[in-house]
């Protein structure tokens, strides 16, 4: 091959190669191709930082209004959006008539609004404002907006981000804690949210509930519906009190229309209150009807709702509690953790507010209430409550205290004095059933269960143990003055149980106790209807 080959080659696929052709020069127009050496100026807007207000007007320490402040509540940066909280709590701390008088229906709704805010840090600061602003103001100048917190609350409490959810029971216990009136009118509202929480409905079809999980890292399901139930029972502790006191008020309370009719036994004529006269109009008797109708239908939405309630405490129960026992095994007690425990004090409080709010209805519902509530549950609490009883928790060691002696089996568990009181009570509340002189028959082997627990707990009473007085007094008021009769029909005495209240209450060590048994020994003498324990 000839030397000259390469270069003929390079050269062929030089000339193969596409020529771009370079445009022509072309000169700029007379005059472009000079430089302009002049200068354009214009205002830099720096917005409010050298605004002027008046010297009467209210500030932040940022020379904010209270205007200003409200607009940027709904910034789109969240730093600015938590400053404007924090100056706007810091200007109600110092400035509350005045912000109030004027704002308060735009306060209400922004910081409302900032509730659903994606920042925890920002939800929990309007909180903070939101508690200052109800503590100042009174329940007559929140009620035109208590539908705004409402609203807010019930999208909070159904709310898809579970953060804003949990969140959701912190707002609640605010509006209880400063307006229980505006909770209580809304409860037909509020209360079926709490179920949503912790269920969701099995069918479509059917209006049966189940229980859900969560399954996010910060939520664990056993505490989160320990947090709904405790703020369920805040709720029911609510309306109970609401309850009696429009009770009181109504006993208290000029008589002014009398319905007559063929099941009226008697006239309240006889009354230390002011009778005024009252022109009836007989036109108008559909009206009087359509009143109790109306109060029938809040026992029935009440009996509706725990009527789902109740089987979802249960199944919540089920899932913590430990395996199945033999009744005959009750000296040591079910051993339960202490998380567990909780669950099960909050469980035990909402159904002994339940058979509370029972209590004090009026009493044809009363009557029929309890009965319905008695033959619907009470078979289904004793199994799966009451037939483990009592029950004792792991006490929890600090790590960098852990002792030998520590291990002991004596010194790991705990009594669970309020849960057993609470749970004692409320079986003997169901066992009280005596209408029209038609007792249970009473299971007395379990009977017996409640009154050596209650001797046991009496005969070993220390000042450790003054917290759960509340729950003692509530268990011996009901055995002796609504469940002794329906016991002493049944041939179970109480005289044990008498003896050792009389023994604990001249111990000098025991004064606390004292001042409670006394009390319920005095009101057991002066009781006419309670000869079967008098004669005792």
């Amino acid at each position: 091959m000839a030397k000259g080959y390469k270069h003929l080659k390079h050269l062929k696929s030089e000339k193969a190669k596409v020529k771009l052709k370079a445009k022509k020069k072309e000169l700029l127009p007379k005059g472009l191709n000079v430089t302009d050496t002049s200068v354009k100026v214009k205002k830099i807007m720096i917005r409010d930082q050298f605004k002027l207000y008046n010297e009467t007007e209210i500030v932040s320490k940022r020379k904010l209004n209270i205007k200003d402040l409200l607009a940027r509540l709904q910034h789109h940066n969240s730093t600015v959006r938590q400053e404007a909280v924090k100056e706007l709590k810091d200007i109600l701390l110092q400035h509350p008539l005045e912000i109030l008088s004027s704002q308060l229906n735009l306060l209400l709704q922004r910081i409302s609004a900032l509730f659903f805010d994606k920042e925890k840090d920002i939800r929990r600061d309007s909180l903070k404002v939101l508690n200052c602003i109800l503590n100042l103001i009174s329940n007559e100048q929140l009620t035109p907006f208590c539908n705004v917190l409402i609203t807010y609350l019930r999208c909070a409490m159904t709310h898809i981000d579970p953060n804003i959810k949990e969140d959701s029971l912190l707002f609640l216990d605010i509006l209880i804690q400063h307006c229980n009136n505006i909770i209580v009118k809304h409860s037909h509202k509020i209360l079926p949210n709490f179920l949503d929480m912790i269920s969701r409905m099995h069918t479509e079809t059917k209006p049966e509930r189940q229980l859900t999980i969560t399954l996010d890292s910060k939520n664990i399901t056993v505490k989160w519906r320990i947090k709904v139930l405790e703020c369920l029972g805040n709720i029911l502790r609510s309306i109970i009190n609401y309850k009696k006191i429009e009770k009181a008020q109504h006993y208290t309370s000029a008589v002014k229309v009398i319905c007559i009719n063929k099941e009226t036994k008697y006239i309240p004529f006889y009354r230390q209150v002011d009778i005024q006269d009252y022109k009836i109009n007989f036109e108008s008797i559909t009206n009087l009807r359509n009143d109790t109708n109306e109060r029938s239908l809040d026992v029935a939405e009440f009996i509706k709702y725990i009527s789902v309630l109740i089987p979802l405490m249960f199944d919540s129960w089920i899932e913590v509690c430990p395996e199945e026992r033999t009744v005959t095994s009750k000296i040591s007690g079910t051993i339960i953790s202490s998380e567990t425990s909780i669950l099960l004090k909050h469980i035990v409080i909402i159904i002994q507010l339940i058979t509370e709010y029972i209590d004090i209805l009026d009493y044809n519902d009363h009557i029929n209430t309890k009965m319905w509530f008695t033959n619907s549950f009470q078979n289904v609490y004793t199994k799966k409550l009451f037939s483990k009883f009592p029950y004792t928790k792991t006490k929890t060691v600090e790590k960098f205290r852990k002792r030998q002696e520590d291990f002991s089996s004596l010194e790991m568990t705990e009594k669970c004095l309020e849960q057993n009181l609470g749970i004692c009570q409320i079986y003997t509340w169901f066992t009280s059933m005596n209408i029209n002189h038609i007792t249970n028959k009473l299971d007395k082997t379990y009977c017996q269960y409640v009154m050596d627990y209650i001797y046991e707990i009496i005969d070993d009473w220390s000042d450790m143990n003054n917290f759960v007085l509340p729950q003692l007094n509530k268990l011996l008021r009901t055995l002796f003055f609504k469940a002794s009769q329906v016991w002493y029909v049944n041939h179970i005495t109480m005289e044990s149980i008498l003896k050792v209240m009389i023994s604990a209450s001249f111990h000098q060590s025991k004064k606390e106790l004292q001042i409670q048994l006394h009390d319920i020994i005095s009101d057991i003498i002066l009781d006419h209807t309670l000869t079967g324990l008098q004669s005792l």
